[in-house]
C-alpha cells in the first residue's frame, strides 16, 4: 500500500506543500514591504539622550573661543539618499537635531545628530590663528547597515580663523584617514539671525570639499556664524558621496535657542 500513496493521494500530498511555500512567500513579500518601509523612515534623537551623551562625555565649562557645552537643539529641514548600485532609498530627515558640544584639551568636541541613523562629528583645536579640526566622525545607516568612520585630519585643516572679514579666503589639502580631500572657505558677508527675540550679527561663511578615494564626493556647508556665541545659528548643508555606497543629504538647520541644555 505504500507504494500507492504517492500516486492515489498527489493532492494530498502536494496541497500541503504548496500552502506552505505560499505562506512563506507572502511572508517573505510583507517582511520586504516592511523592511523598505523602515529603511525610508529617520528616527529623532530626543534631548534626553542627547543628554546623556553629553554627560558620559564630562560635559565642560565655558571657555573663550568654544561654544558654551551643552546640548543645542536645531530645527531642520532635509531629505537623503542612500543606495547600493541600481537600488535607492529616500527619507525625510526628522523635524529636530542635536548638536552635542564637550570640552577637549586644546579646544572641544562637536556632535551633530541629524537623526539616529546620521550622525557627523569633529573634534576642534581652537588657537591663536584659529580653530582647526583634528579628526572626524561619520555614521549612516539604513535599517542598522553602513558605517560609522573615524578618521585622524592630517594636517589639520583650518576651520576658521580667528579673524572672519567679507571676502577673506583660505583652503588647502589634506587626508582624512586615507581619504584625499581639498577645500577652499569663503566669507560671504555679514548678517543677522534671529534668535530668542534677539538678532544676533553673525558672517556668512561657505566651505566647498571634495573627497576622493574609495568614497568620492563633494559638499558644501553654509555657515551663518556666531563670532560671539561661537556656534552656527544656521547651517546649510549640500552633501553627495559616491562610490560603492551613494549618499545625497540636503538639509536646513536653525538653532531654537542660544543657551543649551545640560
Amino acid at each position: 500500500m505504500r507504494e500507492y500513496i504517492p500516486t492515489v493521494f498527489p493532492s494530498l500530498l502536494q496541497r500541503p506543500v504548496r500552502a506552505a511555500l505560499v505562506v512563506l512567500l507572502l511572508a517573505a513579500v510583507v517582511a520586504g514591504i516592511w523592511l523598505w518601509q523602515r529603511a525610508g523612515e529617520s528616527t529623532p534623537v530626543s534631548e534626553e539622550s542627547a543628554l546623556r551623551d553629553f554627560r558620559a562625555e564630562g560635559g565642560g565649562a565655558a571657555a573663550p573661543g568654544i561654544p558654551a557645552p551643552g546640548v543645542y537643539t536645531y530645527r531642520q529641514e532635509g531629505t537623503e539618499r542612500g543606495g547600493v548600485g541600481p537600488a535607492h532609498i529616500s527619507r525625510d530627515l526628522p523635524g529636530e537635531a542635536r548638536f552635542v558640544v564637550t570640552t577637549a584639551d586644546g579646544g572641544y568636541r562637536a556632535q551633530l545628530s541629524m537623526s539616529e541613523e546620521h550622525v557627523e562629528g569633529v573634534t576642534v583645536r581652537v588657537g591663536a590663528a584659529g580653530s582647526r579640526e583634528v579628526a572626524r566622525r561619520t555614521k549612516v545607516t539604513f535599517l542598522g547597515f553602513g558605517r560609522d568612520d573615524r578618521r585622524a585630519l592630517r594636517p589639520p585643516p583650518l576651520w576658521l580663523p580667528a579673524t572672519l572679514a567679507a571676502g577673506r579666503t583660505w583652503g588647502g589639502s589634506y587626508t582624512a584617514g586615507d581619504l584625499p580631500v581639498t577645500y577652499r572657505s569663503r566669507v560671504l558677508r555679514r548678517d543677522a539671525v534671529e534668535v530668542d527675540g534677539r538678532r544676533w550679527a553673525v558672517w556668512v561663511v561657505r566651505s566647498e570639499s571634495s573627497t576622493g578615494g574609495v568614497h568620492p564626493g563633494d559638499r558644501t556647508d553654509t555657515w551663518w556664524w556666531s563670532p560671539r556665541l561661537a556656534l552656527a545659528l544656521r547651517w546649510e548643508i549640500d552633501m553627495r558621496i559616491g562610490g560603492p555606497a551613494s549618499l545625497d543629504t540636503r538639509a536646513t538647520l536653525v538653532v531654537e535657542r542660544t543657551t543649551p541644555a545640560q
